[in-house]
């Protein structure tokens, strides 16, 4: 069995440290238990469906992991990235009743459903992206499916940006959501 490899991006570090000083320490521990919780979910799935992970990365869009060897089938890799928000969704219903009077657990329960939306939107390198592809792939070639996943990807980002900007002029907040949009943004398209 290969050791499972670990790397991290200079950018991704620079963001962390980002939002390590803008964030306060109860919820950004809320959202790093949330985010392990993401990837346990993809560990599990890739244990259950057979497909061995080499390598995890932490970059922009959060962590990778990558299969090593052997291709997945479309419905295996669909299977897969549905592991993940699925893990969060299942831990915000067990958490919810709980949560009301429990502060980290109320921040934990919604970092685990905010996570697991945000996973589950159709940009290339989420979870939603790649269930978008394989399922298109299924159904059409490979270079039309990509072409309407370029363009999701677009359009779902250029949402999040002019959201993100609406709450920053309306209410001073959400500046980590506005650079992690233009940093996906441009990791996908510039």
């Amino acid at each position: 069995m290969n050791k499972l490899k670990f790397s991290v991006s200079p950018a991704s570090f620079i963001l962390f440290l980002c939002i390590l000083a803008t964030t306060p320490l109860k919820q950004l521990t809320a959202c790093v238990l949330a985010a392990i919780l993401h990837e346990s979910g993809h560990i599990v799935a890739s244990k259950a469906l057979s497909i061995p992970i080499s390598h995890m990365k932490l970059d922009v869009l959060g962590a990778r992991l990558r299969t090593s060897g052997k291709l997945c089938s479309y419905p295996s890799m669909i299977a897969l990235c549905l592991a993940g928000p699925l893990f969060n969704f299942v831990c915000f219903a067990f958490t919810l009743p709980f949560s009301e009077n429990f502060d980290f657990l109320h921040e934990f329960c919604l970092s685990s459903l905010s996570l697991g939306l945000l996973n589950l939107l159709p940009i290339d390198g989420f979870d939603g992206g790649r269930i978008v592809h394989s399922i298109l792939c299924m159904f059409l070639p490979m270079s039309v499916a990509e072409r309407i996943c370029a363009s999701l990807s677009f359009c779902s980002l250029l949402g999040i940006w002019l959201i993100s900007v609406w709450m920053l002029l309306r209410t001073g907040t959400t500046l980590t959501l506005f650079v992690f949009s233009c940093c996906v943004f441009c990791m996908l398209f510039v």
